[in-house]
């Protein structure tokens, strides 16, 4: 699949940032400590639009829906703790059986209730609880993430779940930041927005433009959200045959052979 023609990538970044220097637009003639500058500020930039700031003390910083992707996690049987993706933020929602299995979902509880359960009784069943907790870490390379089911499976399963997804840094090799085309000029005044406060020690035109970009940017996210949120009332006709539980296809309930 080709990238849309009007996507921004590493090789443009950097050449924004460092004709902003005045370093010029041809990387060939960067010398290895500027080189390494423009890099550092590109990174950053891209840190800023991937985890944006509030833009002021009303509002919150905003969580983009491209960041939140949905997988999958097999557990199995006599296990009940594994380790989480390397690019694992947080857990979005619950943890859900595949359809076919009508379970209902797991929750995610605090650290404390998996060990107190735990310690209270070792039971093993179907898993309706979890818990995430950071691993130790020498530093050595990135803290990561660990789950915790109680009761600890006694069967095996696949379990599907949404999550905040941490991304890698800009390479020749992986040069698209996410988030698509319409986000290119909002990386641009991101990265100059960088290079403006820590090379010029001034808040200029660029953060400005940066900002009101975000503030589009974060209006256009929100759009990708849901349309339809669920039986809302009675009135919802649609819905009038529905199942015990939230995952799997519907079933009607019957009674002595007829639907109810």
């Amino acid at each position: 699949m080709s990238e849309s023609g009007l996507s921004i990538g590493y090789p443009d970044l950097k050449l924004e940032v460092g004709r902003f220097l005045g370093y010029g637009s041809a990387e060939a003639n960067w010398s290895a400590s500027q080189l390494a500058e423009i890099e550092r500020v590109v990174q950053s930039g891209v840190r800023r639009v991937y985890f944006p700031p509030a833009i002021d003390a009303n509002s919150l910083a905003y969580e983009w829906s491209w960041l939140r992707p949905t997988t999958t996690i097999d557990i199995e049987s006599g296990t009940a703790d594994y380790d989480l993706p390397d690019d694992f933020g947080r857990l979005i929602g619950a943890l859900y059986y595949q359809s076919e299995e009508y379970k209902e979902p797991i929750i995610q509880v605090s650290i404390g209730k998996i060990l107190a359960l735990r310690s209270y009784e070792s039971l093993t069943g179907i898993p309706r609880y979890a818990a995430i907790r950071f691993r130790a870490s020498t530093g050595a390379s990135g803290q990561r993430q660990e789950i915790l089911f109680y009761p600890e499976p006694d069967n095996d399963w696949t379990l599907s779940y949404e999550y905040e997804a941490f991304n890698g840094a800009l390479s020749d090799t992986y040069p698209y930041p996410l988030g698509g085309m319409k986000f290119a000029e909002l990386y641009i005044e991101s990265c100059l927005a960088v290079a403006e406060s820590r090379m010029n020690d001034e808040i200029g035109i660029h953060t400005q433009t940066y900002q009101a970009l975000l503030i589009d940017a974060v209006a256009r996210d929100r759009k990708n959200g849901a349309v339809y949120y669920g039986r809302m009332s009675a009135g919802d006709s649609e819905l009038e045959i529905f199942r015990h539980g939230i995952t799997g296809s519907i079933y009607p309930l019957t009674y002595k052979d007829e639907v109810i």
